[in-house]
Order: C-alpha cells, then structure tokens, then sequence
C-alpha cells in the first residue's frame, strides 16, 4: 500500500505525523531519535521544508495537536498505523489508549473501530511471539 495514495493531500500527510507525534508525547517526551524518525518520515511524504518546519513546531510549543482527515480512508490509515505503532515495543500503555481514544473522538472514528483495529494489532503480536516460541523449540 502506498502512503501517498491514501494521504494524498498535504494536510492528511502532515496531520497524519502530527497524530504520531501526540502519540509518542503521550507517555512522555519525543526524544531526538524518535524526532528524527518523524523528520525523515516527513521527507518520505514529499512535505516541504515549511511543513517539515511546522512538525518541529508541534514537538516543541506544547499546544494540543489538531489533527484533520479528509476522507475516512485516511482517518483509518491513521489509526491502523497508529494501533501498530503504540504495539512497537510489546507495550500497548495506559496513557497511549487514551491519547488514541481522544484523538479517535476528534477526528470522529467510532469506538468499535478503534476497537477493531487494537484487536487486529493484537492478534498480529500474539502470531509474533508464537513464531518466537518455534523458533526457541527448534
């Protein structure tokens, strides 16, 4: 699937990081690394310089990020990608299922879609970690 097909517009594209960044703010900081990876994700989706200016602006100024879709395929691009990043590091917390409930509310995707995508997500890191296990018995 190509992100630029889904996220064809400019503000899709930049609403589609800033909803990462709230992420990561939710249970703490944007570090540098995290910072960079959203900066080189910013250029992979051809932003300009003034966009890419503007994420920065996002991680620093402390303001709550509005984030805006246009199609309901980009709002659940969004969350897919978004459910699957909160479960990159095997931890699904407290404060992120809650930032993500919030952002689901503002961009108005309904509870049983988010949902739907948290228990999809799930399923994928119960298949990884049994891989892990015949990989271990074998």
């Amino acid at each position: 699937m190509d992100v630029k097909e889904i996220l064809q517009t400019k503000e899709g594209r930049v609403s589609f990081l800033k909803g990462l960044i709230r992420l990561a703010n939710a249970d703490g900081i944007v570090d540098e690394s995290e910072f960079a990876f959203y900066r080189q994700a910013a250029v992979a989706l051809e932003l300009g310089e003034e966009e890419i200016l503007d994420l920065e602006k996002v991680k620093s100024d402390g303001q709550e990020i509005m984030l805006a879709f246009e199609t309901d395929r980009e709002k659940m691009f969004f969350l897919i990608q978004a459910v699957q990043l909160c479960w990159v590091d095997n931890n699904y917390s407290e404060a992120e299922k809650k930032e993500l409930r919030s952002i689901c509310k503002q961009i108005d995707i309904s509870e049983e879609a988010l949902r739907e995508v948290e228990a999809w997500a799930q399923e994928g890191v119960e298949w990884n970690k049994r891989g892990e296990a015949l990989l271990e018995l074998h």
